[in-house]
């Protein structure tokens, strides 16, 4: 009587464990039907792709398409912005809305001395000569940013973010620096 006692939580845990894991099989759609897709994106006009197949620019309205579990590809200027699975369940309207965003920023440099050669990620980029630099379309993620002056070289890793501006300012004289996206303090390691 004992040991039925003790295996009772085991038992318990293995038979939730066993219907949970049936319950997954219900979230695929049936294939073998149709329903209709509805695909919106903020902004419009990207490409749509169902399951490799091409329907058009979004947005797509009420188009019909076979059930199942599928991969939805929304595609803007030959890059992927969303990759997800999509139940098209048979007999009913299934909607798709999302917000793209191209995955590139821009960096804004300004530094003191106010003219200094600007590196990024170890290439050269520009020069600020007295002014704020703006560096465009740099891909989404980490990146170093460099200010070279007259031997001193200072550098700070920045994050970039898709459809952003990173403001950096580099004191080289000081070996300070900020780095902002909308306000927000996103200073990374210095090196």
């Amino acid at each position: 009587m004992n040991i039925f006692r003790l295996m009772l939580p085991v038992l318990a845990f293995a038979l939730v464990f066993s219907v949970n894991a049936f319950a997954d099989d219900e979230e695929f759609a049936p294939r073998g039907g149709t329903g209709t897709v509805t695909i919106i994106t903020d902004p419009p006009n990207s490409d749509i792709f169902l399951d490799g197949v091409p329907l058009g620019k979004s947005p797509i309205t009420k188009k019909e398409f076979r059930s199942g579990p599928l991969r939805l590809i929304v595609m803007d200027q030959g890059k992927e912005l969303i990759n997800v699975r999509f139940n098209v369940w048979p007999g009913r309207e299934n909607k798709f809305e999302g917000a793209t965003v191209m995955p590139h920023g821009t960096i804004i440099v300004t530094t003191v001395p106010d003219k200094c050669q600007i590196l990024l990620d170890g290439d050269h980029a520009d020069n600020t000569d007295g002014g704020p630099l703006t560096i465009n379309n740099i891909d989404a993620g980490s990146h170093t940013i460099a200010a070279d002056r007259c031997g001193r070289y200072f550098e700070i890793m920045v994050p970039v973010r898709g459809e952003k501006t990173t403001e950096v300012h580099l004191d080289v004289r000081s070996r300070k620096a900020t780095a902002k996206i909308d306000g927000e303090n996103v200073l990374g390691a210095t090196k």
